[in-house]
Order: structure tokens, then C-alpha cells, then sequence
């Protein structure tokens, strides 16, 4: 095999490398606002050492459960205030008992309306939450106006256009390689 047998080999391997790489980006990006319908969420405890539940207000569907996990010591879930009807009690224990890294709690809520909760010893430091428990288990469009509110928002304009851009911009760039990769001049030291 010459030497420019295996310069081509070796571009069109680069050449489908970066066609599949640019393909693979493109289908991550056409995926990433359409994720399955989530059962479980996810609230973190005291993230980082912060007093904070993160996310601080939690959106779920009724049937669906909240997983708490603590990323820190000495927390725990009183419950502040739910909807008529609704038996979440916090964690085990009255309001003195703490919990530490690596405790996990979950509860499944069913009834439609807002729960708030706090950590007994780090409430007057603002660690308060709450679990939202709407039909659609999504947070309301910020819009807030014709009560539409099925499906996702709508994208702006300005986002689709730079989406576009950037499409046009991965395949220009692998089109200037792949002409210059084939076409380009020989780099070798001509003495």
C-alpha cells in the first residue's frame, strides 16, 4: 500500500468519523426537549452542604413520587401544610429527628395541590420546598395567559434560527474539511 493509499484511507476515515459525530450531535439535539414521562423525581437534600432542598418547588402528576436524598448531615422533612385530603406526614420521627448523607426518602403523592415542607432545625435559614401536584406534572407555561397549557412551549423564533445556523455552520465546516482533505496541497518537504 503507497503512502497516498493510506492518506486517503486515513481521510475517509476521518471523513466518516466526522459525518458521525455530526449526526450523533444533531440527533442529541433534536432529543434533548423530548424526554419520556418521569414517574419519580428527584429532590436533593442540603446539596453541597447549602440549606436548600434543590429544586426548591417540585412539579409531579398525581401517582407519581418524589425521591428525597440527602447530600448532607442533620436534616429532615416536616410538613408544613397540604392539600385537604392528602396523609404525607415528612419523614420518620417527630420534628427533632435528623437524617444524614445518604438517606433516602420517597413518597408517592395523589392528590392535586401544593404541599409545603421545611427542615425543623434550618428553617429560620430558608430551607423550605414544596411539591406541586397538578394534572400535567409540568411547572405553568410562564405565559400565564389563554389557558391553553397542553404540550410543550413554543420554541422563539430567535432560538430556531440560531439552530439553523448552527446546522449550516457543522456542515460547512465539514465540508471545507473534506475539501481540503481531498483537493489540499501536499505538505511534504519537497527536497
Amino acid at each position: 500500500m503507497s503512502a497516498e493509499d493510506s492518506d486517503a484511507v486515513s481521510r475517509r476515515g476521518f471523513l466518516r468519523t466526522a459525518t458521525g459525530a455530526a449526526a450523533v450531535a444533531g440527533a442529541a439535539g433534536a432529543g434533548a426537549g423530548t424526554a419520556a414521562g418521569q414517574t419519580t423525581k428527584e429532590v436533593v437534600v442540603g446539596p453541597g452542604g447549602n440549606l436548600v432542598y434543590e429544586p426548591a418547588t417540585v412539579y409531579v402528576a398525581p401517582g407519581d413520587t418524589v425521591s428525597f436524598v440527602w447530600e448532607s448531615d442533620n436534616h429532615n422533612i416536616v410538613v408544613e401544610d397540604q392539600p385537604e385530603g392528602a396523609d404525607w406526614e415528612g419523614t420518620e420521627g417527630d420534628a427533632n429527628t435528623l437524617y444524614n448523607t445518604g438517606h433516602e426518602y420517597e413518597f408517592t403523592f395523589e392528590t392535586l395541590g401544593t404541599y409545603s415542607y421545611f427542615c425543623q432545625p434550618h428553617r429560620s435559614a430558608g430551607m423550605v420546598g414544596e411539591v406541586i401536584v397538578n394534572e400535567s406534572g409540568e411547572a405553568p407555561s410562564a405565559g400565564g395567559g389563554g389557558g391553553e397549557g397542553s404540550g410543550p412551549p413554543p420554541i422563539p423564533e430567535s432560538a430556531r434560527t440560531l439552530g439553523i445556523a448552527t446546522v449550516f455552520g457543522m456542515l460547512s465546516t465539514l465540508g471545507l474539511a473534506y475539501f481540503f482533505m481531498k483537493y489540499g496541497g501536499d505538505y511534504e518537504d519537497g527536497e
